[in-house]
């Protein structure tokens, strides 16, 4: 989650991050991320804040954030279907910069999500503040 100057929370495009696939990162984290000494852990967060950052900025212009298959553009499937290209528009891209980059663990039960997608359990396992 990107967090504006005003505390808010936004969740990040997939795109943000390629080279690399949403997943590829997600594993690496679950695997690697907590040996890591703590001024390791604070570059990832640089540069994976920095990384959102200019997503961000090019989902806001005029040529918007790049699909990863050029020949489809935004009608290139997504590679898993929990993470659909949500800066495809301007009116759905943070305008704040931002200054803070969370990662949370989300778990939840198959069946009681399906009664309430809000049936969701989210710990936060890193907060880089810039």
């Amino acid at each position: 989650m990107g967090v504006d100057i005003n505390g808010n929370e936004f969740d990040i495009d997939y795109r943000a991050w390629q080279p690399l696939e949403l997943e590829e990162l997600l594993s690496w984290i679950r695997l690697h991320f907590a040996r890591l000494d703590p001024t390791a852990r604070d570059r990832v967060g640089d540069y994976l804040l920095s990384r959102s950052n200019l997503a961000r900025e090019r989902a806001l212009s005029s040529a918007g954030l790049p699909y990863p298959n050029r020949w489809f553009g935004p009608l290139t499937a997504p590679g898993h279907m929990l993470h659909p290209a949500i800066w495809s528009r301007p009116e759905s891209v943070p305008h704040k910069p931002f200054i803070d980059l969370r990662i949370y663990e989300e778990t939840w039960n198959p069946e009681e999500r399906s009664r309430d997608p809000q049936k969701v359990t989210r710990v936060r396992i890193f907060d880089y503040l810039q």
